[in-house]
């Protein structure tokens, strides 16, 4: 193999802002927009927040109202490693309720309509299946413990009329 730089892949590089040479993993991936390092635009982004803090808000606000799909995919991604199609796709599997109590999706709590949740092992952190936010939050209150769960179902039976 002959010798050239573009057959070397470049392990380290120089900050624009701080002229420190630092590893790549110190910079973000798109390159082109931040040859800094990522100490350097989060010190610029943070004085940036200081001096323009009600401008980036609404402009964040108004960013979050105009594409709840993309923040709904990018915090299930973040969250779980799926995106909205697995959610979608496991939600019409279930068709349309949720897999505990067979409730419609338009789930109304607290006078409010509410979505889904896209339930996870806690173990693991790997996506089960959707459940209605009232399902959810009572598994996760349960710690997912089969003998509480069935304890309390027997606690009920002993009470019913």
């Amino acid at each position: 193999m002959i010798f050239n730089s573009e057959n070397v892949r470049r392990t380290d590089m120089k900050c624009k802002k701080c002229d420190k040479i630092k590893p790549d993993t110190s910079f973000y991936k798109r390159l082109d927009k931040e040859a800094r390092c990522k100490e350097c635009v989060s010190k610029i982004r943070k004085e940036s927040y200081k001096i323009n803090k009600e401008k980036i808000k609404s402009r964040v606000k108004k960013y979050r109202d105009e594409n709840p799909e993309k923040i709904r995919d990018l915090k299930l991604k973040q969250a779980y490693g799926v995106g909205s199609e697995y959610f979608d796709s496991k939600l019409k599997e279930q068709g349309n309720v949720c897999g505990s109590c067979k409730q419609s999706v338009k789930t109304i709590w607290r006078n409010k309509e509410i979505k889904m949740a896209l339930d996870h092992d806690h173990k693991n952190g790997k996506p089960r299946g959707v459940l209605c936010i009232k399902c959810n939050r009572a598994l996760g209150l349960l710690n997912d413990n089969l003998e509480i769960i069935f304890g309390l179902a027997d606690y009920l039976k002993k009470y019913q009329k």
